[in-house]
């Protein structure tokens, strides 16, 4: 009876010894994916400088993981939902564009961005769609001018940029930039519309297939084969 007691309760030892074995690899293996998972985040951040929740989503993290950062000192919040290395050169184009995926730079801004425009901009130039309130961006952001498009002409030359700190930003190309200052030219500074149509036309970047496609979408074909005569 003593010996069926005594292997009894060696069996239960041994399964006791077992489950807190497995118990310390299981946690040694979490803690080792926590710490790869965590080198993913940092890597990001070190590479694009600036996160936002919605970009940390994709990666696996919650908003959580951010504000801990920004706790620790190795994230700075630039605002809800929109985060930067510590001690980071703010990128006042990530602000702006952060705040809605209906964001495009357009206009004077896009010229500045397609180095079509040497000026600095004091005052951003965006794109919505027409029926967008942009109001709570014009809020935040007083050096604004909005631009409303419709909505079948929104979609048309949308693509991305780097911004000048390195940040990877939503813009209109650089093709129907010039369809956009064309049509509005009489409410752009004369010097900023004709630097910019010279060196789009000198630009390795251009791309007069695609202009003339704009143009006629846009209906200002006549006026743009004009300044393809004169500049080209």
């Amino acid at each position: 009876m003593n010996l069926v007691v005594m292997i009894l309760s060696y069996i239960i030892i041994l399964r006791f010894i077992i489950y807190i074995f497995a118990f310390i690899c299981y946690n040694k293996s979490e803690n080792v994916m926590r710490g790869e998972n965590m080198d993913i985040l940092k890597k990001y951040i070190s590479e694009n400088r600036i996160i936002t929740n919605r970009e940390a989503a994709k990666l696996g993290f919650g908003r959580h993981n951010l504000s801990e950062l920004a706790r620790t000192g190795k994230l700075e919040r630039l605002r809800p939902g929109v985060y930067q290395l510590n001690g980071g050169i703010t990128d006042d184009f990530v602000l702006i564009s952060s705040g809605s995926k209906r964001i495009v730079f357009s206009y004077n801004t896009a010229l500045y961005l397609h180095d079509l425009s040497d000026r600095t901009p004091n005052v951003f130039h965006i794109s919505v769609p027409q029926g967008y309130n942009a109001s709570h961006i014009k809020q935040r952001f007083p050096d604004l001018q909005v631009h409303y498009v419709k909505k079948e002409f929104y979609e048309i030359g949308k693509t991305e940029i780097k911004s000048p700190q390195g940040n990877i930003v939503p813009i209109y190309d650089i093709d129907r930039t010039i369809c956009d200052i064309i049509i509005d030219r009489k409410n752009i500074d004369k010097q900023i519309f004709t630097e910019g149509l010279t060196r789009y036309f000198k630009s390795s970047n251009r791309n007069l297939r695609r202009l003339i496609k704009y143009s006629r979408i846009f209906k200002i074909e006549d006026k743009v084969r004009m300044y393809m005569e004169v500049l080209s």
